[in-house]
């Protein structure tokens, strides 16, 4: 590989880092925009909360809440969207024991040792999904040929 092969595959990397990078940028500036959106509806919660002691209609009826509670369920979901994407762009795992990141090809968990369990993925059909894939939409099986 000649000296200028050699800088343009540097250059593709640095590329390719800087456009992951961007991209990991723009999840996280999502999430905030999305925590600050969760704090607006909090908030809003608050108010109508307040709103119904000032006017001793106590306790509040949910229907004046559910539309904040629903847009905050929302949010949340959007932002752990956003964490898998950010954990995907960075090759990166969480431990489902303390919640730390270790790299996406790590054994164990460099702070609590928790043993990452290994998927194996098989090409090879069994025999249910074969029979299954035997079927055609409609249930039927398709006629054989002679």
């Amino acid at each position: 590989m000649s000296f200028f092969d050699k800088f343009k595959a540097g250059m593709n990397d640095a590329g390719n880092k800087a456009k992951t990078l961007v991209e990991i940028n723009k999840l996280k500036l999502q999430n905030h925009n999305k925590k600050n959106e969760i704090d607006k509806q909090l908030l809003e919660i608050g108010r109508a909360v307040y709103t119904v002691n000032e006017a001793d209609q106590w306790p509040p009826d949910q229907e004046s809440i559910q539309p904040y509670v629903r847009q905050i369920r929302q949010l949340k979901q959007e932002i752990e969207q956003n964490q898998l994407q950010i954990l995907n762009l960075t090759e990166e795992k969480v431990c489902r024991e303390c919640g730390h990141h270790a790299a996406v090809n790590a054994t164990t968990c460099s702070h609590c040792g928790h043993v990452f369990q290994v998927i194996q993925v098989t090409a090879e059909p069994n025999d249910e999904e074969t029979k299954e894939a035997r079927f055609l939409p409609d249930g039927n099986e398709p006629e054989e040929r002679k």
